[in-house]
């Protein structure tokens, strides 16, 4: 076939020639461009996680404002109820106000050495507690160390009947060993 032969076929048939140089032309386009469709389509996948990720940050910031105030005000109702170890005679004094409202005797109250933090921001200020008093003079100073003030862990506890004491229902010995939540 030769060059005149070709430039009549294709004068004959100018529709199927335009036909092919298209999809020629498009095949080519499609072939060069296949490793970017995988670059564009992870490029899509990163933006639509990064959406999602701010929809829910925005969904989940509606009442932020009042949620912060209410933990800064539940960290400070917390400070407020932890002792400081250095303050002996502070957290003593606490011993013995309970004292003066049960009616309970206090015979020896003594803070111990507390332990090291550990890098922990609270530790447990040890205390022993000797005291005696009739059973419901007991109980009550219990129950306001208990419900007090200060967060208190009892570690030990021992009832005896008070040396001395001869009367039925009378005085109890009470010897027990307490920490109280506190900072360093």
């Amino acid at each position: 076939m030769t060059g005149a032969d070709l430039i009549i076929l294709l004068k004959k048939h100018p529709i199927g020639v335009a036909c092919g140089i298209v999809s020629l032309i498009g095949g080519v386009t499609i072939y060069l461009t296949s490793d970017t469709i995988d670059t564009t389509k992870q490029q899509l996948d990163e933006v639509t996680q990064q959406s999602e990720a701010m929809a829910s940050n925005v969904r989940n910031s509606t009442g932020l404002v009042q949620q912060t105030e209410a933990i800064q005000q539940a960290a400070k109702q917390l400070e407020s109820r932890l002792v400081k170890a250095n303050q002996l005679a502070t957290n003593l004094q606490y011993f013995y106000r309970l004292e003066s409202d049960t009616g309970v005797k206090l015979t020896d109250v003594r803070q111990n050495q507390a332990g090291r933090p550990g890098g922990s921001l609270f530790i447990g200020i040890p205390y022993v507690v000797t005291m005696q008093g009739n059973f419901k003079q007991v109980l009550e100073f219990l129950q306001r160390i208990e419900n007090g003030k200060y967060f208190a862990k009892y570690t030990s506890i021992s009832f005896n009947k008070a040396a001395g004491d001869t009367t039925a229902g009378g005085l109890l010995s009470v010897s027990m060993s307490i920490e109280l939540l506190g900072t360093p």
